[in-house]
């Protein structure tokens, strides 16, 4: 079967294109659930945690992972709802 399109360049245009809708990254999502959840406390406001956590700077990506993931368990532990948030930085 012969298409009118060759297969190769159509499949790269659309991986291309897939690419643009991924995850923005562990730094962004650390930030928006920091700005969600936490915006009132004080310890890190939403403007210092992009200011700081850029996802630009790839050597902060394993920072920003284990930041999320340390700030959702004492979230847990502590009994703080952030559904809202939890949501947003999965998706």
């Amino acid at each position: 079967m012969r298409y009118p399109i060759p297969m190769t360049p159509t499949f790269l245009l659309l991986s291309a294109m897939l690419a643009c809708y991924t995850t923005a990254g562990p730094c962004t999502d650390y930030c928006d659930y920091i700005c969600e959840c936490h915006a009132d406390d004080g310890d890190l406001t939403c403007d210092d945690c992009r200011t700081i956590y850029t996802d630009d700077d790839a050597a902060l990506s394993d920072e920003c992972e284990t930041a999320l993931t340390d700030q959702q368990a004492a979230d847990d532990a502590a009994g703080v709802d952030c559904s809202a948030a939890d949501t947003a930085a999965a998706g």
